[in-house]
């Protein structure tokens, strides 16, 4: 029974579960949406986000539980960065053309900002599309018992398993004290987003706007949450990160025509595909696909992103690592034409040191398209 309920757990957290279709929320007609820029930072979410990265301040001289909660969250940061963050970035630093574009799109992304950083750190706007509500984040400190202490032991164990594994497993995001506490990917955005150095100057639900397909934040007291856009600073220069969430299926992007044109316009930057569970190669999303092969200048992905005959027809595409197959939960989806390719181009492969995406024995594969 155990190992079915991890198997279940892991088939959620890869997006093979039937699940409904999620849009991005359309702007209200009756509530202006406020202006993305220029605004000064708030109190509450830089002090929110530090405490959940751990490096915060308590009022309290001496807080157990918070202590613990922030040796948690520097020990699987930490480790995090010495397995991927770092390698990862000093990669990308040699291999990713980094004048590509201003706005990246990281499609099947979760919440998480350190790769897509680590990748693309020369950009200053980065769209996530996750299946996954950002609710509103809240001061799990501030809680009452018992939801205090649920809550921050859930926590500090998503970190020491986000150490081990590089990400963030979905059954990790629905832990806590109730359907109200418990942390979600607007929380782990802030976590990450200090942990990276940055000021956290707002974080604010957002909507479509479908008037000119534009994301725009919410300040309202009842906005609904879904999406979110943070808004950071580090050494004087200001990104956004927008967080939408979406269904990226034929099917939800079909029934909402203003998120197919919205989706649709961020594949003309660069992109990056990665633990993309080889949705990209399935007929359901072809929508995606094939906007990505025909707009955008630059593609870095694992073997789980665009199939390699595709991809190969619109891009030159550099091979990084080792792959010989998928992962286990994806056997149907192979990659075939990417195998071969890493066996006919094997004087060709670079080398890679460090371990991307779903662990496989064989090791880690990247490639980097740029377009023809």
């Amino acid at each position: 029974m155990k190992s079915k309920n991890i198997r279940i757990a892991l088939l959620a957290c890869l997006g093979l579960l039937a699940l409904p279709a999620q849009a991005i929320v359309t702007c209200p007609q009756t509530v202006t949406p406020a202006v993305a820029s220029g605004n000064p930072p708030d109190s509450e979410a830089p002090r929110v986000a530090r405490l959940l990265a751990g490096i915060g301040m308590r009022s309290e001289p001496f807080d157990p539980v918070y202590s613990q909660y922030a040796a948690a969250a520097h020990a699987g940061w930490q480790a995090f960065m010495q397995n991927l963050g770092l390698p990862l970035y000093g990669w990308a630093s040699r291999a990713v053309p980094r004048n590509a574009g201003q706005t990246v799109f990281y499609p099947f992304s979760g919440p998480d900002l350190p790769s897509l950083l680590a990748v693309y750190p020369a950009a200053t706007h980065f769209v996530m599309v996750s299946d996954q509500y950002a609710n509103k984040y809240f001061d799990p400190f501030a809680l009452n018992e018992p939801e205090q202490t649920q809550v921050v032991q859930a926590l500090g164990e998503s970190w020491t398993r986000f150490g081990r594994l590089g990400f963030f497993l979905t059954q990790d995001l629905n832990k806590g004290g109730g359907r109200k506490y418990h942390l979600n990917p607007s929380m782990i955005l802030m976590a990450f987003a200090v942990r990276l150095g940055y000021e956290v100057r707002s974080v604010r639900p957002t909507c479509l706007d479908p008037a000119d397909l534009s994301i725009r934040p919410l300040d309202t007291k009842d906005a609904r949450w879904g999406s979110v856009r943070l808004e950071l600073r580090r050494d004087g220069r200001d990104i956004v990160v927008d967080y939408l969430q979406q269904d990226l299926s034929d099917r939800g992007l079909a029934r909402h025509a203003e998120a197919r044109a919205l989706i649709e316009s961020f594949t003309q930057g660069p992109v990056l595909l990665k633990a993309a569970s080889h949705l990209p190669q399935k007929p359901g999303f072809s929508i995606l696909r094939e906007a990505i092969l025909t707009h955008s200048p630059l593609v870095v992905q694992d073997e789980t992103g665009l199939e390699y005959d595709a991809m190969a027809n619109h891009f030159n595409v550099q091979l990084y690592g080792v792959y010989v197959g998928a992962y286990r939960l994806f056997k149907e989806a192979t990659n075939p034409s990417l195998v071969k390719a890493y066996k006919e181009r094997a004087k060709d492969v670079h080398p890679l040191d460090f371990r991307l995406g779903y662990e496989k024995e064989a090791g880690s594969a990247i490639q980097v398209g740029t377009r023809k």
